[in-house]
């Protein structure tokens, strides 16, 4: 019985150093063609899944004399996925660190109005599609699966926008100061519905679901906002190495349990517990080591393994891998089209010029982390799951990598005369 234990960690243990070599080497790949890195662990994943489910698996090597079998490298792993689910928690709490709740105060009715506009129309546009291709009977979507897709479009990723903007020199401008500000008021909208769309069935379910979550923001927001400050003091007190981070992440995973376990998700409980750290003036003391255990261990791992399970998955998908190709292209369509419009109404309605809503609007194309947490929180809450699942897991990684190519091009083309 031991030595089967000693066998199965050491696999799992084989299994992470492959996931964190390919995920840096192929993220320092795409960092040195300016893409970004996550990009690059998501391919690491796709090659890293590819080798070992036809290459690796089952081969024999001699080392020192012993013929040592590689094992299985697909990444269906229990242990891997824990890991992997370890590091969604992990991108969530930091989400919620970095939010300022003073500043968000601050942001004023413009970033509210293209954050609104910016998750209603893509939403409202996915779950259309999802109908018509319904109609068109090249899938057969489900209400749930249709309201996923439609979260998927909802949340940005501001990290390529960022970049771009800086470039160009317009990051602290109108328009740079309301997409930083709308991205973050459109990620908190977006975990609020993938809450909600948690418990999608019945109409006494779905509102039963809101009232838990309101009773769990409501007990867990006023415990944290009366005794977190209390019980993070204690790191301070305590005079040992890293108190106050291991305090916080203590926080982190009693959060995270107390919302699944109320019907939520972990990562529901990971974003109120990171949003209520981040107001403790001690907080930035903990940031650059949560971030260390995260970006150097766990949200790697993260990536890889989505890409690895597009492997996973091809499996149970059609043998045509043209209702993926068609999707993928829905998606992209709807992805650019819906956040254009959406963040360009709002920011007109605020007052923005028709330039300047036009960029707004283009700054808040690329999808990248939530849309990755919200469809592997779907599939791990199997509200998709078998052929379609994974046809909608392989377009969104597919999504990604479109939207995130396609801003900066459109970025500087809409500043062009800037």
């Amino acid at each position: 019985m031991i030595k089967t234990q000693e066998i199965d960690v050491f696999n799992v243990l084989l299994l992470i150093a492959f996931a964190l070599i390919f995920a840096r080497f192929f993220g320092y790949i795409f960092y040195r063609f300016k893409q970004p890195a996550v990009l690059g662990e998501i391919i690491g994943g796709v090659v890293l899944g590819g080798i070992g489910l036809l290459i690796l698996h089952g081969q024999e090597i001699l080392v020192l004399g012993h013929s040592i079998t590689i094992p299985n490298l697909n990444f269906e792993s229990e242990y891997l996925f824990f890991i992997a689910q370890i590091g969604i928690l992990f991108l969530l709490f930091i989400s919620g660190l970095e939010i300022s709740v003073s500043k968000l105060k601050k942001m004023g009715k413009t970033s509210s109005f293209v954050a609104i506009g910016g998750v209603f129309v893509p939403f409202v546009l996915g779950v259309l599609s999802c109908f018509l291709l319904n109609i068109l009977d090249i899938f057969t979507f489900t209400i749930q699966e249709s309201i996923v897709i439609g979260l998927i479009l909802t949340a940005t990723s501001v990290g390529v926008t960022v970049r771009t903007l800086m470039d160009l020199d317009v990051l602290d401008s109108d328009v740079g100061a309301t997409i930083l500000g709308s991205a973050v008021i459109d990620d908190i909208i977006a975990i609020i519905l993938l809450a909600l769309a948690m418990g999608v069935g019945s109409l006494f379910d779905t509102l039963w679901l809101g009232v838990r979550i309101g009773i769990f923001f409501l007990i867990f927001l006023y415990l944290g906002i009366k005794i977190i400050d209390k019980i993070l003091d204690l790191g301070e007190k305590i005079h040992l190495p890293k108190a106050f981070l291991s305090i916080a992440l203590s926080i982190l995973l009693i959060y995270a349990f107390f919302a699944d376990r109320v019907g939520l998700s972990g990562i529901i409980g990971a974003f109120v517990a990171g949003v209520l750290i981040g107001q403790n003036v001690r907080s930035v003391k903990i940031e650059k080591d949560v971030k260390a255990i995260a970006y150097g261990f766990f949200v790697p791992i993260f990536f890889v393994w989505v890409g690895a399970s597009v492997w996973n998955n091809t499996n149970s998908i059609s043998s045509s891998i043209l209702p993926i190709v068609i999707l993928t292209i829905v998606l992209s369509i709807v992805a650019i089209i819906g956040k254009i419009f959406g963040c360009g109404l709002g920011a007109k309605i605020a007052g923005m010029s028709n330039r300047e809503s036009l960029q707004v609007g283009v700054g808040m194309i690329p999808r990248m982390e939530l849309a990755l947490i919200i469809v592997t929180t779907a599939f791990s809450r199997h509200i998709i799951e078998g052929g379609i699942g994974g046809e909608i897991l392989i377009s969104t990684v597919f999504l990604i990598i479109i939207t995130t190519l396609t801003a900066p091009v459109l970025i500087k083309a809409t500043f062009k005369n800037d």
